[in-house]
């Protein structure tokens, strides 16, 4: 290799040709993506901070929440298999063809009693209150 910096010779001319090109291409950002402003990197770090504190904070009543799903589910699914050849003759009694013919209310259907309402009025209370809870606390 020649290390002629004269400007004269064949090699010489070439590089000065493309210093300028070199030059303007090592000035180049080469990423992709910037890196951000530290500024801004430390105060994600600090809201992240701040959410898994309050993550932490609320697993209790989240687990306290998915807790009463359970047991409203399963409230609702045990007063249906409880009831539901009474519930099944009820719905039988609804039918336009039963007025029309005029039968009366079957056995089973009578087996629908005050407990059983009353059941029904909680499981659908818990049922709604919970679905109210859900709706509202997603809005804080």
């Amino acid at each position: 290799m020649n290390d002629c910096r004269c400007g004269k010779c064949e090699e010489c001319e070439a590089a000065a040709a493309v210093s300028g090109w070199m030059t303007d291409f090592a000035r180049m950002d080469d990423r992709e993506h910037i890196l951000p402003d530290p500024a801004v990197v430390w105060l994600k770090a600090q809201v992240m901070r701040g959410s898994v504190g309050i993550e932490r904070a609320a697993r209790p009543m989240t687990l306290v929440q998915m807790g009463a799903y359970f047991v409203v589910a399963a409230g609702w699914a045990a007063m249906l298999t409880w009831k539901w050849s009474a519930l099944v003759a009820w719905f039988e009694t609804l039918r336009p063809s039963r007025f029309l013919v005029g039968g009366a209310v079957g056995v089973d259907a009578a087996s629908l009693t005050l407990p059983f309402f009353a059941i029904v009025l909680v499981l659908s209370s818990l049922t709604i209150m919970l679905a109210m809870h859900g709706i509202l606390a997603e809005d804080v």
